[in-house]
């Protein structure tokens, strides 16, 4: 009995892979003359079974916070069924809203305006691009992408990414960013797949 778990156990292990690599061609902000140039906003990874699987949800509550007028993150990249809390850690009053999830705008959602230390929370039942805005401070938005699958990823500063624990199989590794095309790439993974994907404009 104790052989017989043991080599399930490494079976497990075998049937689990990654897939890694780098984006490149992630556009560059403008920067105003005279102002320290602004990191480049990352780019969104995820991979989606071949064929399409359904997933639950995650356990796991992500945070998105407000703060010096700002969401931080700027991007974040969630799977679908994914709860995100709001968090106002600033010293004014703020307000989250959208207007579609993807193209749909029957989507849009408006939270509310809460105070410093308050927060408020919402379960994305839909894939899509999730533009966040505060009504109360125009210059202030960000990005939600909410992905069809738990291989989800934001890249690193230097374009780079990793996604772990992926079953081996074919996917189609996708990356996203507001300002390009979507890249995507059909892949094996056996063990492990490196993904090098270029956005365009």
């Amino acid at each position: 009995i104790i052989t017989i778990l043991l080599l399930g156990t490494v079976a497990a292990f075998a049937a689990t892979g990654s897939i890694s690599g780098k984006i490149s061609g992630i556009p560059k902000p403008q920067t105003l003359p005279g102002a320290f140039p602004a990191p480049p906003a990352p780019a969104v990874v995820y991979a989606v079974p071949l064929p399409e699987k359904h997933f639950a949800p995650p356990k796991k509550v992500f945070i998105i916070d407000q703060k010096y007028t700002s969401f931080i993150p700027h991007v974040s990249a969630i799977p679908v069924g994914a709860t995100v809390k709001f968090k106002n850690n600033d010293t004014v009053n703020h307000n989250v809203n959208w207007k579609a999830i993807g193209s749909d705008k029957a989507l849009a959602k408006n939270l509310g305006t809460f105070p410093p230390g308050q927060a408020a929370t919402y379960t994305f039942k839909h894939a899509g691009v999730v533009h966040l805005q505060c009504s109360l401070h125009p210059d202030m938005s960000a990005w939600i992408y909410v992905a069809p699958t738990p291989y989800v990823t934001v890249s690193k500063s230097n374009g780079s990414y990793s996604l772990a624990n992926v079953p081996d199989g074919r996917y189609r590794v996708v990356a996203w960013h507001s300002g390009a095309k979507e890249a995507s790439q059909v892949v094996t993974v056996a063990d492990h797949a490196v993904v090098n994907l270029k956005l365009t404009k």
